[in-house]
């Protein structure tokens, strides 16, 4: 399982870079926490589960800013992206290189059922270069910087359900060095610690560029309420 998540955030890295080079195509961010809360429920009580759509069909979807999967903070000069990665998307990248068929599908996605996977990217707003390079006061802040992401990042990465408070299960920083200036993380959360269908936030302590409190959060059913995929 740990083989295929570096390979799955490898992946999903190469795709994100793939699409850079065609040029910065941003998602739109809402300036409050109540205007997105008021659009992430009002998103929430249309009803997918019930939809079949076609691989390409369910990438797109999953990719639609307006089905509130993935969300968008900018705090200064720094962005914060966060994608949920259905377990489907796990599969269909884990798979893309061999010819689909759906009891091969339904496997791969039994691989990824136990945990939730989330995709997240800090990038420099206008910025070039690599991220972690950005305002360096040294080499040795650099390195820093890099064992931070490699292996700190995840002690303060949470999420918090009512009481309750879950730190990741699987955490994996994927360097890009000069390529673009973001860098992305993968992580997960084990399924049988807490509700997927209950609202919930994912809370990131920012010390990279102390930036403070990143809080993305999840209404009911947000996580639950998608499509199905009807075939490959």
């Amino acid at each position: 399982m740990i083989k295929q998540f570096v390979i799955i955030t490898f992946l999903i890295t190469t795709l994100v870079v793939a699409a850079s080079c065609h040029g910065k195509d941003f998602k739109e961010h809402l300036n409050t926490e109540q205007a997105e809360n008021e659009t992430d429920e009002s998103v929430e009580n249309v009803n997918h589960s019930n939809e079949k759509l076609s691989v390409q069909e369910f990438i797109t979807w999953c990719a639609d800013k307006n089905n509130r999967l993935s969300k968008s903070k900018d705090i200064a000069d720094i962005r914060y992206d966060l994608s949920y990665m259905p377990k489907e998307s796990m599969a269909i990248l884990e798979l893309r290189t061999e010819q689909y068929d759906y009891p091969k599908f339904q496997q791969a996605c039994n691989h990824y059922a136990d945990m939730t996977y989330f995709n997240f990217k800090m990038e420099v707003i206008d910025g070039s270069g690599e991220l972690l390079k950005y305002k360096l006061d040294s080499p040795a802040q650099y390195e820093a910087r890099v064992k931070y992401m490699s292996f700190e990042m995840e002690k303060d990465i949470y999420l918090v359900q009512g009481k309750d408070t879950l730190r990741p299960g699987l955490f994996q920083f994927e360097r890009i060095f000069e390529v673009a200036p973001y860098a992305t993380v993968m992580f997960s959360f084990d399924n049988k610690k807490f509700n997927r269908g209950n609202e919930f936030t994912i809370v990131y302590n920012e010390k990279l560029f102390e930036k403070g409190f990143v809080k993305f959060k999840y209404n009911n059913n947000q996580l639950i309420n998608i499509p199905n995929i009807s075939g490959l």
